[in-house]
């Protein structure tokens, strides 16, 4: 790997981190599930976490936002969420914690960094192991976001498998569905044994942010970013190894056409 790269890349992050710079995102290709956005003329996959329809940012859109770690933002996703948690204070010290820690869990672990990517959405459907992982977890994630005082997750039976983007290709959904079981019985086996009270992530993740009520049109898709030290390729259908990354959150903006 070029060491100029991996220290750009680490000094990328820590800056985000740390100043919470506003930064411009630029749409690539996605559907309504994830995708690839382009941030400092390379692209990163993304992951949708606020499943309430709101739109995302495609090919000619764009946005700004502030850098908020996941622990940040997974209370504020829009407006109404942000004052159901201000109005019951205790969940933010029991329920996000707890959800945190289970989905930084399985984003550090079922993550499938080391297996080819196809960046063009129209392939996002098929059954190849970084699709049905990468996938699979957004379905997690947009599960827990639907459970908005779920701490006890040694009973996963309100969660459920949505076949998403790979409707009608009955290998990728079964193979989609037996990851989710896995990691759904994964889970509850770590919490019987409180294993997510002290857990520690592996990677730091960050969520892409906008701030609004769910019924304005400037609330975009929150979305969990992906920074990897090396960028996904242009969506056309180019293969690529990435690696375990940072995800950064960014306030949108609508680009003006000239």
């Amino acid at each position: 790997m070029n060491m100029k790269l991996a220290i750009f890349c680490s000094f990328f992050g820590l800056t985000f981190l740390l100043s919470a710079q506003t930064i411009a995102v630029n749409g690539v290709d996605r559907d309504g599930y994830g995708g690839i956005y382009e941030i400092g003329g390379q692209n990163y996959w993304w992951m949708c976490v606020e499943p309430n329809s709101s739109t995302s940012a495609g090919s000619g859109d764009g946005f700004l936002a502030d850098a908020l770690s996941l622990t940040s933002a997974w209370s504020s996703q829009n407006t109404e969420r942000q004052t159901f948690y201000n109005n019951n204070p205790g969940y933010l010290t029991t329920v996000i914690p707890k959800q945190v820690a289970v989905m930084e869990y399985v984003l550090d672990t079922y993550l499938a960094w080391t297996s080819p990517q196809d960046a063009n959405s129209a392939n996002y459907g098929t059954n190849t192991t970084f699709n049905n992982a990468f996938f699979t977890i957004q379905n997690f994630l947009a599960e827990t976001y639907g459970n908005v005082t779920k701490s006890d997750f040694t009973d996963m039976s309100d969660f459920t498998f949505i076949e998403g983007n790979a409707v009608g290709n009955v290998a990728a959904i079964a193979a989609r569905q037996a990851l989710f079981q896995s990691i759904l019985n994964d889970v509850a086996a770590k919490d019987s044994a409180s294993f997510f009270d002290t857990y520690v992530a592996t990677n730091t993740y960050y969520i892409a942010n906008t701030l609004f009520s769910e019924t304005s049109l400037d609330n975009w898709q929150d979305a969990l970013v992906i920074t990897s030290i090396v960028a996904v390729p242009e969506p056309s259908g180019a293969l690529l190894i990435s690696f375990t990354g940072l995800a950064i959150i960014l306030r949108r903006f609508r680009r003006v056409t000239v």
